[in-house]
């Protein structure tokens, strides 16, 4: 996760034209954090994940780099505005990873139970499969405590569904697969653009080629997300 974590941030901080300084201003840390987490030296926090996804406007499971998801999960604004408070940290060199979570737990606690009960497991049968302990699920449906980053991946792989959904930034549990709705060319593979793509792909590194899909899926995801704004404005008018 954090080799994808920290390559997908790396391209939004570019694809904006911002330095390192810009972003640790906008969530509230160092450069040298910012700096640090797109080098993948530094672990991120749940809080600074939810942070940086909110400042880029791109949803949590994208910046996770999280297999088989797209960014074209319908994200609640007005949630995130909730969940999400301004960081108030009196010394910016202060590691991130002693940030404080900021979900809506009463929100996540009720869907992770939900998510259990609709599978007949007990907190036990959770804990033992994912490798926490019965009393740590409890306590996460009890509201008595947040979840950590990797205890949210790890509950978002099991149940199968979107880091999104879990901390209530989205409604929908899974991403729709909308591809086949997509008008496309028959004749589009064999364009000449295509070919020359191609073509340049074949002489980058690896290392490059992770960042130049890194950056499609985010072209790719901004044109999903301008597509879906013009179809809201146009259902409005109707």
């Amino acid at each position: 996760m954090d080799d994808v974590f920290a390559t997908r941030l790396k391209a939004l901080r570019l694809s904006h034209r911002l330095k390192l300084k810009d972003i640790g201003d906008a969530v509230g840390c160092s450069f040298k954090t910012i700096g640090n987490l797109e080098n993948a030296k530094t672990t991120p926090s749940l809080a600074m994940v939810m942070s940086l996804a909110k400042f880029f406007d791109v949803s949590l499971d994208y910046l996770l780099g999280r297999p088989d998801r797209e960014m074209s999960v319908p994200l609640d604004s007005e949630n995130i505005k909730k969940f999400i408070s301004p960081m108030n940290i009196t010394n910016k060199d202060e590691n991130e990873s002693f940030m404080e979570s900021k979900i809506d737990l009463g929100i996540f606690a009720p869907r992770l139970r939900n998510l259990r009960l609709a599978r007949r497991m007990t907190q036990k049968n959770v804990g033992d499969a994912i490798g926490y302990n019965l009393t740590t699920i409890g306590n996460l449906e009890k509201t008595h405590r947040p979840p950590s980053l990797g205890l949210i991946l790890a509950l978002a792989d099991f149940f199968n569904v979107s880091v999104d959904y879990l901390v209530g930034w989205s409604n929908y549990k899974a991403e729709t697969d909308d591809r086949n709705d997509e008008t496309t060319n028959p004749n589009s593979s064999q364009s000449e653009e295509r070919k020359k793509l191609i073509g340049l792909i074949e002489s980058l590194s690896e290392e490059d080629i992770d960042k130049a899909l890194s950056y499609i899926s985010f072209l790719r995801y901004d044109r999903r997300r301008e597509d879906k704004k013009i179809s809201v404005h146009i259902s409005k008018k109707a």
